[in-house]
């Protein structure tokens, strides 16, 4: 008698197996999508924000020239500014930026052409009047046209007959030196310090650019020498000599004199 064969057992199908699969690849069609789109943002965002512009003068000639960015507010921990500089045709950028709000300043290059009573005043150390920047995470602001501005050139000749001054190092004086120190305070509250020039056997001639129809206050301080105006009064460091040029040629070289304490 012959045995039975094996027997074959069918697995019955379940009802709907493939209207489920195809339910389960529709739904998860926008969630695959709304993860790329974000995975794009969080790319660009980590690419950060950007800020590009030029330099140009008051006639909008380029410029070239050191261009600083810093937040405009205290971020609550010690954040020196970012610095670049543009090319030959004034036009700058700053990549790879944090969010944040940013404030704009320019120190022009010597080699830009500018009459010697009437340099480009340094927005740095003045300040300027360009409105803050405000970028959001990955946002990229471009055309930004930062206009530096002329001023005057403030001379200070501190004539020395006595020899009060100690001799200068062979290059100039200390930056802060306490024999000899010209200083302007701005309407702001701050202290900016003239450059040393030259020496002679006359004395110490001091320089800075600084902006026009802007009240200031000069000080010249020794500790080493009275000082006294150029009609022989005593200058007194409570009262500083008011400077407020309204043009470059209303300026002229100011004079002091030392006397041995």
């Amino acid at each position: 008698m012959d045995k039975p064969g094996p027997v074959m057992r069918m697995t019955p199908r379940k009802k709907g197996t493939a209207s489920m699969k195809r339910f389960h690849q529709d739904s998860l069609r926008p969630s695959v999508l709304a993860l790329l789109l974000m995975c794009v943002a969080i790319a660009h965002s980590q690419n950060g924000a950007s800020i590009s512009g030029r330099i140009v003068s008051e006639t909008a000639l380029p410029l070239r020239a050191t261009v600083a960015l810093s937040f405009a507010t205290a971020r609550g921990y010690p954040a020196p500014p970012w610095r670049v500089r543009t090319n030959s045709t004034g036009v700058f950028t700053f990549s790879k930026l944090p969010a944040g709000t940013y404030s704009l300043c320019a120190q022009v290059a010597s080699a830009e052409p500018a009459l010697a009573n009437s340099p480009y005043v340094d927005t740095c150390l003045w300040g300027s009047g360009q409105a803050p920047v405000t970028l959001t995470a990955g946002q990229q602001v471009t055309g930004v046209v930062f206009t530096a501005v002329k001023g005057a050139l403030l001379s200070v000749h501190v004539a020395d007959p006595g020899g009060v001054l100690p001799a200068t190092a062979a290059k100039a004086p200390a930056p802060l030196d306490p024999a000899l120190q010209i200083i302007l305070k701005g309407p702001d509250g701050r202290y900016r310090h003239a450059r040393y020039v030259s020496s002679d056997a006359t004395g110490r001639t001091y320089q800075i650019a600084i902006p026009l129809n802007t009240a200031l206050g000069l000080q010249v301080l020794s500790s080493v020498a009275n000082v006294f105006d150029q009609n022989g009064d005593p200058v007194q460091e409570a009262s500083p000599v008011p400077v407020q040029p309204a043009s470059p040629s209303a300026l002229g070289t100011l004079s002091f004199s030392l006397q041995h304490k």
